[in-house]
């Protein structure tokens, strides 16, 4: 190998090796925004006269020409396109000659690139927060159709307290509530626009980023030049949101394994949604609730990663800074599998009512409401703890439940127990007896869930609005659906 060769050979390996590795989903996607963004800011340079009205005429039409290729499906990027802005004016070069330089007016890949990237996960959060508003919509249909269905509470996952199923649907509507919450504040930031601001100071041409912004659907401009191009805050707020959701997640998936199990028997899965064991081909795994249990520790490790990116480097643009793409790419598929996965699942469960209201009925269940009956008609909270640990033995070593015993063993353990007691101890006694606000009582259910569907109304409500806002543009950015 000659010196020449040698160069040569250094030169196309370093090109290659600092392209982000993107897969071609991913590429796709991102030069639909390289060209949205660049046409906006061409239009805005002619318009302001900063370049003639007639050259940038000619490059917008260059570029529609490129976009409308692109949506065709045909596969514009080559192998020495070292990433997508590359291939876009190599495309350029083809169509306008040298006029194609014109484009780079008073902008550079680092902020082109923090645009695009904003543009593309802007559209990805809008998809994820409509999931979310129908994965809250599934809880709340269930919480009425589960409205008087009695189960065990749990406590260091011992039976603890009996409530009522709806209201454990309602725990987890709650939790999903905070999450869109999250994500549409961490919108607010998001939808800002950093193009303009050039390569980190700014422009000695007179542009018109506000107008630029409006082009693009941004709310508002990123004032400080340098901050523009380095901020990637809004990864790490998407990150700490898609985590979060995957906590959730995996802590319903939890949760419902167990129940599925035989030793708890609470609730089955359709069958279509088991899978077949490789060697008992009679067995079938609840698979779908492992993914949901296990996937999102991915989530966790990729927000981990950008931390780890982002913590040390200067207030200046560097590579680290495009080192999070796939990240970012990885986190949003991902987190759209799993709410996809929930969706599908949870409509088709099936509780064993009898099942759950029995290991409700059970003494460490019922012994609660023994011992508030005590301290209720004046028993020290010592002396009736003392009674009740001693009938809760007596029930076990006798293998019967409390609503079992007649009145006169009851009375072996405290004189202050009467014929209410078995009133006291009832299911609907004792589920209807937490009647606080935001209680497990149904009274209190049924308040929740109206409340709940007036913020899920309003939520929806408010997504509508951005959908509407940014429809136009997505069929403008968005890379054909894949074959």
């Amino acid at each position: 190998m000659t010196n020449g060769e040698h160069e040569q050979f250094d030169k196309d390996y370093l090109l290659q090796f600092r392209r982000v590795r993107l897969d071609k989903k991913m590429e796709q996607e991102l030069f639909h925004r390289a060209l949205f963004s660049t046409h906006a800011h061409v239009k805005m340079l002619g318009e302001t006269g900063i370049i003639a009205e007639a050259s940038a005429e000619r490059l917008l039409q260059a570029i529609d020409s490129i976009r409308e290729e692109l949506k065709s499906g045909e596969d514009l990027i080559r192998a020495e396109d070292t990433d997508v802005y590359a291939a876009m004016e190599r495309l350029l070069r083809d169509r306008v000659g040298e006029e194609f330089i014109l484009a780079r007016t008073a902008k550079s890949h680092n902020d082109q690139a923090a645009t695009d990237l904003r543009l593309w996960l802007r559209d990805a959060v809008l998809e994820i927060a409509d999931r979310i508003l129908t994965l809250r919509r599934i809880f709340l249909d269930l919480a009425q159709r589960d409205i008087d269905t009695v189960m065990p509470g749990y406590t260091h996952m011992q039976p603890a307290e009996a409530i009522l199923l709806s209201h454990w649907w309602l725990a987890g509507e709650a939790r999903f509530c905070r999450d869109y919450s999250r994500l549409t504040d961490a919108y607010k930031r998001l939808n800002m626009l950093p193009l303009g601001a050039n390569v980190m100071a700014g422009t000695r041409e007179p542009i018109d980023r506000r107008m630029v912004a409006i082009s693009l659907g941004f709310d508002d401009v990123i004032e400080n030049s340098l901050d523009a191009v380095t901020d990637r805050d809004y990864l790490i707020e998407f990150g700490s949101f898609a985590s979060l959701v995957g906590v959730h997640l995996s802590q319903l998936g939890g949760e419902l394994l167990l129940w599925v199990t035989q030793e708890f028997a609470f609730a089955r899965i359709p069958q279509h949604m088991l899978i077949e064991s490789h060697t008992l081909h009679l067995k079938r795994n609840p698979e779908i609730l492992e993914v949901l249990r296990a996937r999102p520790a991915l989530i966790f490790g990729r927000l981990m990663e950008f931390m780890t990116q982002l913590k040390g480097i200067t207030i200046g643009f560097s590579q680290d800074l495009q080192e999070c793409v796939p990240g970012v790419f990885e986190i949003v598929e991902t987190l759209k599998i799993l709410l996809d996965l929930a969706i599908g699942m949870l409509p088709g469960l099936e509780f064993d009512q009898n099942r759950m209201r029995e290991v409700a009925c059970a003494d460490l269940v019922n012994v609660s409401n023994a011992l508030d009956y005590l301290l209720n008609h004046g028993v020290e909270r010592e002396i009736a703890g003392r009674a009740v640990e001693h009938l809760a033995h007596y029930c076990r070593t006798r293998h019967k439940y409390l609503s079992d015993l007649a009145l006169s063993e009851w009375q072996q353990y405290s004189p202050a127990f009467e014929a209410d007691i078995y009133d006291y101890i009832a299911m609907e006694e004792s589920v209807g007896a937490f009647c606080s606000y935001g209680g497990s009582s149904k009274g209190q259910v049924e308040m929740a869930m109206a409340r709940s569907k007036g913020h899920l109304q309003k939520d929806m409500a408010q997504l509508a609005e951005l959908v509407a806002k940014s429809s136009q543009l997505s069929r403008q950015t968005s890379a054909p659906p894949a074959p």
